[in-house]
């Protein structure tokens, strides 16, 4: 029983320590007179995590669109880049509660990552506004993602300056290789004990 406690114990030190991130869903109003918010700053949103559009224009027979540069060109309508369904304040419903129209869309939700084939950076965004079939207006909007880092800041080890010559690397190398035949040797009684019991 000790053994196995000793096991445990000998993973969990030497297993990396980790804290894995919820996605979460950003939202931007699309309105007439453009989008709130105007654009995500750095520091908000990393892969994995949403940008959730809702439509709350309510001018009549007026509709938006979202097209997504996904390649970075400038171009919005290119082969590997991202339009939403048209967008609309509101779907009218039958009796059940349910969409009369499947087509018809108030949300656009869009996840940031190779998914979708955005990798961290800006994205940029062109938001069209329709009056019926008629394009009347875009707006340009962006949103900055990071790559997801699991790892936690505090135990990232950094070299430092003391650590350059041949003579230091040596000393950590050597520290490293006995505190491995420490964890070799405990491991070897631990097994030897638990054999005998």
């Amino acid at each position: 029983m000790r053994g196995r406690a000793l096991i445990v114990i000998v993973v969990i030190v030497l297993c990396p320590i980790a804290s894995a991130h919820e996605a979460k869903d950003y939202t931007v109003l699309l309105r007439s007179d453009g989008t709130s918010p105007a654009s995500i700053p750095d520091g908000v949103l990393v892969t994995t995590d949403r940008i959730f559009f809702m439509m709350v224009d309510a001018g009549g027979n007026k509709s938006q669109q979202i097209l997504v540069d996904v390649d970075g060109d400038g171009n919005f309508s290119g082969s590997d880049d991202i339009h939403s369904p048209i967008l609309t304040s509101s779907c009218a419903l039958d009796n059940e509660g349910n969409k009369s129209d499947p087509e018809c869309a108030v949300t656009y939700t869009l996840e940031m990552g190779p998914s979708n084939g955005l990798l961290p950076g800006t994205v940029s965004f062109m938001i069209q506004h329709m009056n019926g079939t008629d394009v009347s207006d875009n707006v340009s909007f962006t949103a900055h993602f990071s790559e997801d880092n699991h790892i936690e800041e505090g135990i990232l080890i950094q070299p430092t300056e003391e650590v350059t010559d041949s003579s230091s690397r040596e000393v950590v190398a050597r520290a490293g290789l006995a505190i491995g035949a420490l964890f070799a040797l405990l491991f070897t009684v631990a097994l030897i004990r638990q054999g005998r019991e």
